[in-house]
């Protein structure tokens, strides 16, 4: 039986447009906090697909997954990102669900640094430090028939850095990477344009080397739909040996945003941010494919 704890939930609404039924709606009357809370407009209609449990900014939703087959089983859920609504999950979610669909989950290996929050019941390399994107290349070289992915954080200036020449002297490598880019801040409390950022993936996409680079976002159920159409062609591309592929993803990560408060975010904080984002951010950063070969 599914659990919505209303007197948990704070009314922010960023579980809505994740139900790929559209069965969640705010209540016309108000719970402890005086805020709308979720409610579930058909229970019998629901999939159990856990999106909306992880999109929840404040753990008011919890999701009977037992009748369920599908990606969901990969996840380590006792590692789901630690701040509630972190959209790390979804990703999360979204590559469980390429690797159940593919069955490749059993020859499929995780190169990343142990801070990057994409955790899943698969044979994964947990580093302290960046010698993990080095180690992939050589653990691919010596175990061709290993899947291999590895996930770079482009978070903060320096990483920013890194992943760029990285991608950039790239040649004929064999795998696929998952590039997170959420280096982004804004001026005048939000009200201003976005700092920081790259078009890493643009400018080696000029370079007409790799198999297949894409940009997606996970800002709705529509957006995790494409997000996955384009994993699942990343990883077939290794598969038949095209060479490497990068799949990056633009994060609106509100609460890095907002300085990583200690506190559940009010709605009103989340709606400001995500507002921003939407405005100043995403059409710097379309989604979409960017090359193919």
């Amino acid at each position: 039986m599914n659990l919505f704890d209303k007197n948990q939930c704070m009314g922010c609404g960023n579980c809505i447009p994740f139900c790929p039924k559209h069965l969640l709606k705010l209540s016309e009357n108000l719970n402890e906090r005086n805020v709308h809370y979720i409610e579930i407009t058909d229970e019998k209609a629901c999939l159990h697909c856990g999106q909306c449990e992880l999109m929840c900014t404040a753990k008011a939703i919890k999701i009977d997954h037992s009748s369920m087959v599908s990606g969901y089983n990969l996840i380590d859920e006792k590692a789901i990102p630690p701040h509630a609504g972190c959209y790390l999950g979804s990703l999360t979610k979204a590559l469980a669900d390429c690797l159940y669909k593919m069955n490749i989950s059993e020859k499929t290996v995780i190169f990343k640094k142990k801070t990057a929050d994409v955790n899943l019941k698969i044979e994964t390399h947990d580093y302290p430090d960046e010698s993990f994107y080095e180690d992939a290349l050589v653990y691919k070289q010596n175990n061709p028939d290993k899947v291999v992915i590895l996930i770079c954080s482009s978070s903060k200036k320096p990483s920013v850095e890194r992943n760029r020449n990285r991608y950039l002297n790239l040649t004929n490598e064999n795998i696929t990477i998952i590039n997170t880019l959420n280096w982004f801040e804004c001026e005048n409390d939000f009200t201003g344009k976005a700092k920081g950022g790259c078009h890493m993936l643009e400018e080696t996409a000029k370079l007409k080397k790799g198999a297949f680079l894409a940009r997606g976002s996970i800002k709705s159920i529509k957006d995790m739909i494409q997000l996955e159409r384009y994993l699942m062609k990343a990883l077939n591309k290794q598969i038949e040996n095209k060479g490497y592929s990068i799949v990056e993803i633009v994060f609106p990560c509100f609460y890095r945003l907002a300085g990583r408060p200690q506190k559940l975010m009010e709605k009103d904080e989340i709606c400001k941010i995500n507002d921003w984002f939407e405005k100043f951010v995403i059409e710097d950063y379309p989604d979409g494919i960017l090359y193919e070969r």
